[in-house]
This record gives structure tokens, sequence and C-alpha cells, in this order.
């Protein structure tokens, strides 16, 4: 019985959220659909920055990969995800300010540059 009302909220929370997808949406709302799926990150406090930084090379290149090969789509949700990784969410991790040495986030800054 728990299982099946867990379920329907999920189906619903589905149903109330529009799919990029569906082409009788407007271009405008397909887009903020695409970009409410790259926003959606959370950090681990338990994870050192370093990790992330390798991560966020690794969605760079595969976003890279996706706009070579045509995909939009693929290639804003990463690039999406990345801006909200590296701007918004990852400044506030508890050892962001000791991780200024990491090759990585040179390189990370300077593809958000």
């Amino acid at each position: 019985k728990e299982t099946g009302f867990q379920i329907s909220v999920s189906q619903k929370k589905l149903a109330a959220e529009p799919d990029y997808t569906d082409v009788t949406l407007t271009a405008a709302e397909r887009v903020r659909a695409l970009a409410k799926m790259g926003c959606c990150i959370e950090i681990n406090e338990d994870i050192e920055p370093r990790r992330y930084f390798r991560s966020g090379v690794e969605m760079e290149r595969m976003a890279a990969v996706y706009l070579e090969e045509g995909s939009l789509e693929n290639a804003y949700v990463l690039y999406t995800k990345l801006i909200t990784l590296f701007v918004e969410k990852l400044p506030n991790h508890r050892d962001y300010k000791q991780c200024s040495a990491i090759p990585e986030k040179q390189l990370i800054m300077k593809v958000m540059r």
C-alpha cells in the first residue's frame, strides 16, 4: 500500500513537469525544461572539491562531443550543469578555498571564461 502511494506521488510529479521533447510546448517552455534538468545539482560536503573538478573536466569533454555530434539538448544540459556546479554550488563547499592550486580547477575556470 505504501509503495502504491509513492508511485502515484512520483507519477504526479512527473506529469506536472514539462517534457522538453513535447512538441506542443513553445520553444521557450522546452528550453526552460532543459535548463531545469541542468540545474538539479546537489553537492556533498564529504566529497572533496578536487573530485568535482575532475568530474567537471569530463562533463565539459562530453558536452563538447554532444555539441560536435549535433546533440544540442544533451550539450545544453551538461553545460548548464557545469555552470550551476562551478558558479553556484561548489564555491559554497567548506573546502573550496583550499583548492586554488588544483590543475583541474584552472582548466574548468578557463572553460568557464
